[in-house]
């Protein structure tokens, strides 16, 4: 017996019936043949209770107790992107659910990624035990679905990791999987009976625009990210290492789910022609890993730009070539949904919510001089300010107000200014590599 067996009745099942259907059906016989066979065939039991563990610190009839559900990483964690040590395995969608602008909304497995010494025989999954997690209800509350029980996979993505373990947390976005994790395929799955399951901390990431992130400061230095959790002097609070040296780094919140992930911008040669582009290697999880989606996007010679451009609540990829601004609605390859002219060759680009609206628009900065527009197209200036001092231009909003603002790095040494006026730093602090890359970086918290 082996996954081939999930495999197909996945396929079979996948374009006739719904995710719970396919859970209480066929394809979770065969996931108990493969996972537990001796105990499946011989000894009293459901396929079902073979693949979903059931907490027994919660009464019979509570939320955890009953059901395959697992609960959503955000009411776990924090931020609705899978936890570190995780990766989707899977996904279904809703309609009808009142987000997502009435369109769809995309339900994602984070299954554990290591299943340690263990391996998976067949199955393509591990026991909590193998992965180093525990059957719990989330936040150890009856009233929550369960976490690290169900040992199950669905199978549309990361299908190139042979062993992965029982599902930590589910993911919700209204962008599709596919764009969300490059390594999820099309294939279709619908549960309507989950457009009901929601949870609080959902809101602000579904429904478009999200809610205001403080700017934190972080420098990058050939492929090592070092963090900081506030605008203050010291070291790093966290880092990890992504990329490597001569890569353009990028933070972003790439997802929609609070948290600004990784992303390196590398110029490579394809085709028979040689023809150049840019990759773009963005990761949707905070840390390090392999990327999640990959995508051509861009020419040799323009400057990678990262923002919000429609308001969706979703960084999406774009470039500067020479003045003219080509940007994408989707973290996918294509055309530009966006083209328009602003500035002169030899100013430097930058991106933020000059307004407050939650949609990101161009700035040029050209000298001391920053040139800002508040809307994703061309035209003249709208904010024309002067900031005292140079160095790298750094944007982020300082204060957490949901609006931008201006600031330089120059040596380690950050310049912050509070307002988008002419004048001098209102803060500063010394952080990071002098001879490193500053971004800006947050979590909704």
């Amino acid at each position: 017996m082996s996954v081939k067996l999930v495999e197909a009745a996945s396929r079979f099942l996948g374009a006739r019936t719904s995710r719970r259907g396919f859970l209480r059906g066929s394809a979770i016989v065969g996931s108990a043949l493969v996972v537990a066979p001796a105990a499946y065939v011989l000894r009293p039991g459901s396929a079902y209770s073979q693949v979903v563990r059931t907490p027994s610190n919660c009464p019979s009839g509570s939320r955890c107790a009953s059901g395959g559900w697992t609960q959503f990483c955000c009411t776990v964690t924090g931020v609705n992107t899978c936890p570190p040590g995780s990766m989707v395995a899977g996904w279904w969608r809703a309609e009808g659910s009142g987000y997502c602008g009435g369109g769809s909304r995309y339900y994602m497995d984070c299954n554990s990624s290591s299943c340690g010494s263990c391996g998976c025989g067949g199955s393509g999954t591990c026991s909590p035990e193998c992965a180093g997690t525990r059957c719990v209800c989330a936040n150890n509350n009856c009233s929550l679905w369960k976490v690290g029980c169900t040992r199950f996979r669905y199978g549309q993505c990361n299908q190139h990791v042979a062993c992965l373990g029982p599902i930590e947390c589910r993911v919700v976005t209204c962008v599709p999987p596919w764009e969300w994790d490059s390594s999820c395929v099309r294939r279709d799955a619908v549960s309507q009976a989950t457009r009901t399951h929601d949870a609080s901390c959902l809101h602000p990431f579904d429904t478009g625009g999200n809610p205001p992130m403080q700017a934190r400061p972080a420098v990058v230095t050939a492929g090592a990210f070092a963090l900081r959790d506030t605008l203050t002097s010291g070291g790093a609070s966290s880092g990890y290492e992504y990329g490597v040296a001569g890569d353009t780094p990028l933070m972003a919140d790439w997802s929609g789910s609070g948290v600004a992930t990784a992303a390196v911008v590398r110029g490579a040669r394809h085709g028979i022609n040689g023809d150049p582009t840019l990759t773009w290697y963005i990761r949707q999880v905070e840390g390090s890993g392999q990327p999640d989606l990959v995508i051509r996007y861009g020419q040799l010679g323009d400057i990678p730009v990262v923002g919000d451009w429609n308001g969706s609540g979703v960084a999406t990829i774009g470039v500067v070539r020479g003045n003219r601004w080509l940007l994408r609605n989707s973290n996918s390859a294509g055309p530009a949904d966006i083209d328009f002219t602003y500035g002169e060759t030899g100013d430097i680009p930058v991106v933020g919510d000059w307004n407050g609206d939650r949609v990101d628009s161009p700035g040029m900065v050209r000298g001391n001089r920053w040139l800002l527009r508040n809307t994703p197209s061309g035209g003249p200036a709208e904010i024309d300010i002067t900031l005292d001092g140079g160095g790298i231009p750094v944007v982020g909003d300082w204060i957490g107000d949901g609006r931008s603002r201006v600031g330089w790095f120059d040596s380690g040494a950050w310049r912050l200014r509070n307002t988008l006026t002419s004048g001098g730093a209102d803060a500063s602090f010394t952080f990071g590599d002098p001879e490193g890359t500053p971004l800006t970086w947050g979590r909704i918290t």
